[in-house]
């Protein structure tokens, strides 16, 4: 049990009620050097006679106190049960209300010990739901509201309220013995900047700002290291597969598949690392140093209009890496209705796959404003997550918003070690993730585009291919937001991004690359440590104009690389008529329909419908917002069918939300969402 040792009175409550039911327990009391800071110390020796169990000092941020912890646990007994040397001192009649009621339970519960019995029954008095599932008799359950009501009717209070107060009171007669205070003052820096951040005028903007900066520092200094991972893994895994073909005379169809297939998976891989690991780098920063709760607490104004707690917005902030573990998150949640909301907005959160989608568009259309646009890109998905909630709560979902209670954390400056554990741990689950999904899926596109229509195989992909075909019998649907027939590598695109988003990009970068390359077999001239060298010189040319650019316009100091002209890159720019066409096929893939892991997670967690349901909302609000700005965006190329365009998607959305509204509120039961402490829910 960690926790909080610059905060005991908080903390203790939890370790009073695992202690209370016998459950053996190692305290591990953490963050003792902000404890220092306040002039707090903590004397651990008497917390442990106190508390009948081991307490060990922590310092996890420092990795001081790991190792001995980590031996009191290897050797630690299971079956020793901790032996509390102080219990609260609850009033006679609900002592006696415990007594008579813990009798009850080990009538019916033979096999329970007295330490669980007594445990049960003070949590049933205290009507908790989770001790009425664990004693699921009728009878005892009666008989616990029956002395509830005379209790209280006794103390004219009520119970929960009279076992909290005296727990912690105990808590306050624990803490006096065991703190040793000299002259204890307040965190000045965090009262400081808490009255700035909190504010309720400057606090939206600098959340907004926060963001911003963090998107631009991505970008940027992303762009800048991006040749070191794009063209050295481009060197070894494309230049160098198709060279050893040529000399060993290898299939032309293999030498394809492999490095216009695996190869450029790989590739598209490892050029997403820069930038996807500056932003989890930025969101491990924003987490440890204490400013990702206050953010919470700053949306807690926007969530309350769309019917839900400050506390929603966590999962939400979870989901700018990945949609999955957000909606798992939303399990912190208490209210089943607010978990609902929560998990149907998540999908419009940008994770990190999507980023990398953003990353190559932002450097073909967008060289000078890359990080402008992500931001803007990311806003909209915010935006509309907060629509789809506003219209959830007014139609099938309504209901108030539980209350919003979170500990804010004292800021701290965060610790490199931590950052660079958890940074590491988001990339490696990234790539791992994106890896398996992107390089099959680009062999199999790959293939599929060697294969013409007449069974014959062009190794360099060609207009006649299956995957030509079916791309393009799908792409008129997209041509109102700006997809041009011969654009059918952008819709399958979006095809295999529903598998996962990380594929779109390794998708267009074999299509792209492919369709343009030209038919000569013959043994190019190749050199593995030139074309390393000349990697590490535009990663240094970079960093030289960045950071040039950055002294006299922070904002725009990335350009793109020109050499990329016919490479994939300049391909994609030919095949969009113009940035206001990539702008809008980017607004539908940061909305249109959820990976099939996410949807899988939504069916888990809430039910099958619920997935089918967000999906088809998705796709609807993807399509009418990409279309109408196009269509808006170019009004005065084509007036009369961009009016047509735009009213009847306004017609299509208005009958869909009068038919949601027309359901009334489909949230009635615990079939639509099971208790989280269900097996359903269970890992």
């Amino acid at each position: 049990n960690i926790i909080d040792g610059a905060n005991l009175k908080r903390n203790l409550y939890l370790t009073l009620q695992l202690l209370e039911m016998g459950i053996p327990c190692i305290v591990a009391v953490n963050m003792l050097d902000i404890a220092e800071q306040r002039n707090i110390h903590i004397n651990l020796d008497k917390l442990s006679k106190l508390l009948g169990c081991p307490v060990f000092p922590l310092v996890s941020k420092k990795n001081q106190g790991i190792d001995e912890l980590k031996k009191a646990i290897a050797e630690f007994v299971p079956n020793t049960q901790p032996k509390l040397t102080i219990v609260p001192d609850f009033p006679v009649p609900v002592k006696t209300a415990i007594n008579q009621l813990q009798e009850k339970i080990k009538q019916r519960h033979p096999s329970y010990s007295p330490m669980i019995c007594n445990a049960l029954a003070t949590k049933l008095l205290e009507q908790d739901t989770l001790a009425k599932e664990v004693v699921a008799e009728q009878s005892v359950l009666q008989y616990a509201e029956k002395l509830i009501e005379q209790t209280e009717a006794i103390m004219e209070e009520d119970l929960d309220i009279i076992i909290a107060d005296c727990r912690y009171a105990l808590i306050s007669d624990i803490v006096t013995h065991i703190y040793q205070i000299s002259a204890a003052k307040d965190h000045r820096l965090t009262l400081w900047l808490d009255k700035i951040v909190l504010n309720r005028v400057l606090g939206i903007p600098i959340f907004l700002l926060v963001m911003y900066l963090m998107f631009e520092f991505s970008m940027d200094l992303g762009a800048a290291l991006q040749p070191l991972f794009d063209q050295g893994s481009s060197t070894i895994f494309v230049d160098g597969v198709l060279y050893l073909g040529a000399i060993y005379h290898w299939p032309i169809w293999l030498t394809a598949v492999l490095a216009n297939g695996a190869g450029l998976g790989i590739n598209t891989v490892l050029s997403f690392i820069p930038q996807i690991g500056l932003m989890f780098l930025c969101l491990s920063f924003l987490e440890d140093s204490g400013y990702m709760a206050r953010a919470a607490f700053v949306m807690d104004r926007f969530m309350q209009a769309v019917g839900l707690p400050g506390k929603s917005f966590i999962p939400l902030i979870v989901g700018f890496g990945c949609n999955v573990p957000s909606i798992m998150a939303t399990r912190t949640l208490d209210n089943p209705r607010d978990r609902l909301l929560t998990i149907l907005m998540t999908p419009f959160m940008s994770c990190g796959a999507r980023l990398a989608i953003f990353v190559v568009f932002g450097t073909a259309f967008f060289p000078h404003h890359a990080g402008l646009m992500v931001f803007l890109l990311y806003i909209t998905g915010i935006l509309i997550a907060m629509i789809s909630g506003f219209l959830f709560k007014a139609t099938i979902l309504k209901g108030d918003a539980a209350p919003f209670i979170m500990e804010l954390p004292t800021y701290h400056a965060p610790h490199l070690r931590t950052l660079g554990r958890l940074t590491w741990q988001r990339l490696k689950g990234f790539v791992k993730r994106a890896g398996k999904f992107i390089v099959p899926i680009c062999v199999l596109i790959g293939t599929l585009n060697t294969i013409e229509i007449n069974g014959s195989i062009n190794p360099n992909g060609s207009q006649q291919s299956l995957l030509s075909y079916a791309g393009r019998a799908l792409t008129p649907l997209l041509h109102p937001m700006g997809v041009e027939q011969n654009n059918w590598p952008a819709t399958v695109g979006l095809i295999t991004g529903t598998l996962a988003k990380e594929v779109v990009v390794g998708t267009l970068n074999t299509l792209y690359t492919q369709n343009k390359s030209d038919n000569n077999t013959e043994i190019k001239e190749y050199s593995l440590w030139g074309g390393l060298k000349n990697a590490w010189l535009a990663t240094k040319s970079g960093f030289s104009d960045i950071f040039s650019a950055t002294m006299l316009n922070p904002f725009t100091a990335n350009e793109a690389d020109h050499t990329m002209s016919k490479s994939a890159l300049g391909n994609m720019q030919h095949a969009f008529p113009s940035w206001l066409a990539a702008y809008a096929y980017l607004l539908f893939v940061l909305l249109y329909v959820p990976c099939v892991s996410t949807m899988g997670t939504i069916a888990r967690e809430v039910g099958s419908k619920w997935a089918y349901f967000s999906t088809a909302w998705s796709f609807l609000i993807a399509y009418t917002v990409a279309v109408t700005f196009f269509q808006l965006i170019t009004i005065f190329d084509h007036p009369l069918s961009s009016c047509l365009w735009v009213l009847g998607l306004i017609i299509t959305n208005v009958g869909f939300i009068l038919a949601l509204k027309g359901h009334g509120n489909i949230y009635i039961s615990k079939t639509i969402i099971p208790e989280r402490g269900s097996d359903a829910h269970c890992d």
